[in-house]
C-alpha cells in the first residue's frame, strides 16, 4: 500500500490531448481511452471520432482537430476542478468525523515525512493527519531526506516512513481542513 501510494504521487496527472502520445504503462504507441459515453463528455467525443473514422473511412479533418484541441483542454481543466472539489469535500468530511474523536487514540502508519513533521494515515479510517515536529518534545529532530525520516539529534531516535505509530487526535481545523495528531508511541 505504501509503495503504491508513493509511486502514484510521482506520476503525472492524466490529461486529454488530440495528439497520440501512446501509453507509458502499456508501452504502446497507439492508444486511446474511453468509457461509457454517458459518463463523461470526453468519452462521447472519442466515440464520435472513432465512429466517424469507421463509418466515414476518412481521417479527422484539420478543422475538426482544432475544435478537439479546445475540447481536450477544457475537459482536462474541468476534470481537475471536479477532482479538487471532490478532494475538498472528502477532506471536510474527514475533519468533521475526526472532530468527534478529539482526544481519542488510533493506530496509524507514517506515510510522509517533512522537515515540519510526520504525516500519519490511520489504519482503520484512511484519515491523514500531521504530527508536528514541535510536538515531539523528547528531542530536537532533524529531517533526513535520504532516509525519509526525522532523526533525534541527541538520542538518535527515528521516525521513519512506513513505521506504525499510536497517535492521539489533538486538533482539527475545519476551515483549513487539517487534522493534528500527537505521537503516543511507536508500535
Amino acid at each position: 500500500m505504501l509503495v503504491s501510494t508513493l509511486v502514484l504521487r510521482t506520476l503525472q496527472k492524466a490529461r486529454y490531448d488530440t495528439e497520440n502520445l501512446g501509453h507509458f504503462g502499456l508501452a504502446s504507441g497507439g492508444y486511446t481511452h474511453f468509457t461509457s459515453p454517458i459518463r463523461r463528455y470526453p468519452d462521447l467525443v472519442v466515440h464520435r471520432v472513432i465512429a466517424a473514422a469507421f463509418l466515414g473511412g476518412s481521417p479527422l479533418a484539420e478543422a475538426a482537430r482544432g475544435t478537439l484541441d479546445g475540447v481536450a483542454e477544457q475537459s482536462s481543466a474541468r476534470e481537475r476542478a471536479a477532482e479538487e472539489a471532490e478532494r475538498a469535500t472528502v477532506a471536510l468530511k474527514k475533519v468533521e468525523f475526526m472532530e468527534r474523536h478529539l482526544g481519542d487514540t488510533f493506530c496509524g502508519r507514517i506515510t510522509g515525512v517533512a522537515p515540519f513533521g510526520l504525516f500519519v494515515t490511520l489504519e482503520d479510517y484512511f484519515v491523514e493527519g500531521l504530527v508536528h515536529v514541535r510536538t515531539l518534545d523528547d528531542d530536537f529532530y532533524d529531517f533526513n531526506q535520504g532516509r525519509y525520516a526525522l532523526v533525534g539529534s541527541r538520542g538518535g531516535r527515528t521516525y521513519q516512513l512506513g513505521e506504525r505509530l499510536e497517535v492521539q487526535v489533538s486538533k482539527v481545523d475545519k476551515e483549513a481542513r487539517q487534522i493534528d495528531f500527537m505521537a503516543i508511541r511507536k508500535l
